[in-house]
This record gives structure tokens, sequence and C-alpha cells, in this order.
């Protein structure tokens, strides 16, 4: 993260670490919420433009908001591809297939051709919005996250103006 982590990225991270905060947590979801908290520490996240990002990549009819268990489990194989490890992949798809549709945060899932292609997660809150947790499974570019976080936003219900920021969390 960078040194004056905004706030909505905060509000992101600490959602998702209460994912596994039930009775019974399996051990390999705890291992996984860890894995995945360590590596937010190097993410950057940033206010940006909408504006000012390149064109989509996927049509509206290509994305899809992740709204049942099989559509999150397609989510998790693809945010796991993230890691490097075998055994931290398969940690961090334990610790994502435990989402629970809540607020302020929404996944989303995008399709070429039929398969699932790229993923990102939505945060709206205090009158801000994060696009954050991409995965493009073509070559991940940065160049190619910024067209898919162009796309979600298209693919949104609310209009970015309303939002007295947005950010892009990379």
């Amino acid at each position: 993260m960078t040194e004056l982590t905004p706030n909505i990225c905060k509000a992101k991270n600490q959602w998702l670490a209460q994912q596994v905060d039930v009775e019974y947590p399996t051990k390999e979801s705890i291992e996984g919420r860890k894995i995945y908290l360590e590596s937010v520490e190097s993410a950057e996240c940033f206010k940006i433009d909408p504006t000012q990002l390149p064109s989509g990549s996927y049509a509206d009819d290509e994305i899809f908001l992740v709204d049942f268990h099989r559509l999150t489990v397609m989510f998790a194989l693809l945010q796991s591809q993230r890691w490097q490890s075998k055994s931290e992949q398969e940690l961090i798809v334990e610790f994502l297939t435990q989402i629970i549709y809540s607020e302020p945060c929404q996944l989303y899932i995008g399709f070429k051709n039929g398969e699932p292609s790229a993923a990102a997660m939505v945060t709206e809150t205090g009158g801000e919005l994060l696009i954050s947790d991409i995965i493009v499974a073509a070559n991940n570019s940065e160049s190619e996250k910024r067209q898919f976080a162009a796309s979600v936003i298209a693919k949104l219900p609310s209009d970015t103006d309303q939002f007295e920021a947005v950010y892009l969390e990379i």
C-alpha cells in the first residue's frame, strides 16, 4: 500500500479479512487470508479520473456481478493466479471462496469466448469508489488492468460523477 492509504482501501481489506471471522474457519482459509493481507501491503492505491482510463476491453454483456457460488469459485480461481506458488494459490482459493456477498464490496468477473478471463472487486463507501484486485488472465499487464477497470466502471449501475473520489488499486 502507499504510505497514505485511502480509507476506502482499508475498508476493502477489513471487509475481506472479516470474511473468515466465523465460528469454525478452516485452517486453510485463515492461511489464505494471511497471504492475501501480506500481498496488499505492496499494492498501490491511487486516485484516478475515470474519464482518463483507456477504452474498456470487455463489452457490457461480458462482465457479470458475482452473485452465486459458482461465480465466486471462478473469481477465486482467477485471483489465485496472482500468486506464483501452487500452495499459495490453493490457500487463496480457500480464502476467497468463503466470501459472503455484502456491502461495501462487490465482485465482478469478465468472460471472453465463454471462459472466465478477468476479475475485479468494487468497493463503494463514504462517497468513494475503489476498483481493486484486478486480474486479467492474458498477461495481467497494467494496461490490461486499466482497460478491465474501465469496463467494470462502465458496467456499474451508478455514474462515477456521484463519487467524491475514484481509486484504483494495482
